[in-house]
């Protein structure tokens, strides 16, 4: 077992490891492909931009005081 630097992040790396534990760059075999990270990254915009948008407006909403209208007395 011989240690070698990582071509991404110069850190340590066994020979026998597949990837590097510190930034997940493949030493053997071809390098993964980046669509995982796109899929995850829409997944992600699709489902988190609308519960924060939905957030920010309640909390836009539950600050404006609601005005009551005066009742007339007779």
């Amino acid at each position: 077992m011989a240690l070698e630097p990582c071509k991404v992040c110069g850190s340590l790396t066994s020979t026998n490891d597949e990837i590097c534990m510190i930034c997940g760059y493949p030493a053997k075999g071809r390098p993964k492909t980046i669509w995982f990270k796109w899929i995850a990254l829409i997944l992600a915009l699709a489902i988190g931009l609308p519960l924060i948008i939905a957030t920010f407006q309640n909390l836009v909403s539950s600050e404006t005081p609601i005005q009551s209208v005066p009742s007339e007395s007779e």
